[in-house]
């Protein structure tokens, strides 16, 4: 059977969130279809998918990656041993991450106004990814704590969270103070509105304004999710124990 064939078969049967199921249909079409769509599945060796890695100029863990979905799809195929399943890649230490001072912190939140300073406020704050914060309702917040059980993903809104698991996660008191007087909390369910009065789909706004806080405030520019990575090194700072904080974050002790 050719592989193409194969990969739509295991993507039909695949049981996944929507964002996995897309990731991995995204892999396949742009990185593995090119080279494999007409080849029969029991042809294709771990040679073949080495040379077929090498040739994309992209990272060690876009390459880890992308071997997810096509082993998933030569284990479909029943392919024993699976040839991909023996490929390993080098790891690369991971450059420091660069978090951010509280002064920093609190000269970027001072320069955000609106839903702008609110949602950066809950990033910094509270460590949450940013699809759960655009995910919010206002039934979620007890004046205290989040309940963090869904997410927006690929401009879609998913009924759990990146692992899962729903989670308790505290309100510092300097985040309440804003969340408090935000507008949408008498007016409506979710805590961002766009102008048609739903949930925002995607970052995109509060990105382009985070660009022009750093540059008002005269700060290296990081990526949002760096607060998320800000707020960890804080848990951990104040003597939150490593499984509390490891929780408050939604990661495992490991991982974390």
């Amino acid at each position: 059977r050719a592989f193409d064939e194969t990969a739509q078969d295991y993507l039909n049967t695949l049981e996944a969130k929507y964002s996995t199921h897309l990731s991995y249909e995204n892999i396949l079409n742009r990185y593995w279809m090119p080279t494999f769509a007409g080849w029969p599945v029991d042809e294709i060796t771990g040679p073949d998918i080495k040379r077929t890695l090498a040739s994309f100029n992209v990272s060690q863990k876009t390459k880890r990656n992308m071997l997810i979905p096509i082993r998933g799809v030569l284990d479909h195929a029943e392919i024993n041993p699976n040839p991909a399943s023996g490929i390993k890649l080098k790891r690369h230490q991971k450059e420091e991450i660069d978090r951010y001072t509280l002064t920093e912190r609190d000269k970027l939140i001072d320069r955000l106004e609106g839903q702008n300073k609110l949602y950066f406020a809950i990033l910094f704050g509270c460590g949450l990814r940013p699809g759960e914060a655009l995910a919010l309702n206002w039934s979620d917040y007890n004046g205290e704590v989040f309940s963090v059980s869904k997410q927006i993903t690929k401009r879609r809104l998913e009924n759990s969270t990146k692992t899962s698991v729903r989670r308790e996660v505290y309100v510092p008191l300097w985040v309440r103070e804003i969340l408090n007087s935000h507008p949408t909390r008498f007016a409506g369910e979710w805590v961002f509105v766009n102008s048609l009065g739903r949930c925002y789909l995607d970052t995109d706004v509060f990105n382009n304004a985070w660009r022009k806080a750093h540059r008002l405030a005269r700060i290296p520019y990081r990526i949002p999710y760096t607060c998320r990575h800000t707020r960890a090194s804080e848990l951990l700072s104040t003597n939150v124990q490593p499984a509390d904080a490891a929780k408050q974050m939604g990661h495992s002790v490991e991982m974390f």
